[in-house]
């Protein structure tokens, strides 16, 4: 036998028990959607320097438009490195779609075989450019700090 049993308090059936709340419940704003990913052109890999300078940037290549045999440049700016195509570059990909950091560039970027770099694909100018990961902390904290409104020096 089974038998309805009234609310104990009064006005606490589902009906009496959230009107009560309707009128004090404050609609939340809408999230602020990300911005417009079509506009980024930009793509990032992190590889590792093997024991000869060399780094594997197939998928970067391939949105650069670079074929296999392209003579490349290479500029230290800063402590990063900017390669681009040039007829009379130094260096060529060669079959194994690698790129080879020569070791007065890897001095001036303070990295060694073995370290992993942050490599950035610029598609619009044309461009390869290899940080180490001492950069990328530099610019992650410079970034997080505007986050706080701090300056790129509070740690």
């Amino acid at each position: 036998m089974s038998a309805f049993v009234a609310p104990v308090i009064p006005g606490a059936g589902l009906d009496g028990l959230l009107a009560p709340l309707a009128p004090i419940a404050v609609p939340l704003p809408l999230p602020t959607p990300p911005p417009d990913r079509s506009r980024c052109v930009l793509a990032y890999a992190i590889a590792r320097i093997d024991a000869s300078g060399r780094v594997c940037v197939r998928p970067l290549l391939r949105l650069l438009g670079w074929p296999a045999s392209v003579r490349l440049a290479a500029t230290g700016v800063a402590t990063s490195v900017v390669m681009k195509p040039d007829p009379g570059g130094a260096f060529r990909l060669g079959t194994r779609r690698t790129v080879v950091l020569p070791v007065a560039l890897r001095r001036l970027c303070g990295v060694t075989p073995g370290d992993d770099v942050l490599l950035v694909a610029d598609p619009e100018h044309g461009v390869l450019v290899v940080h180490p990961l001492t950069a990328l902390d530099r610019m992650i904290l410079g970034y997080h700090a505007s986050l706080t409104g701090g300056g790129s020096g509070d740690q």
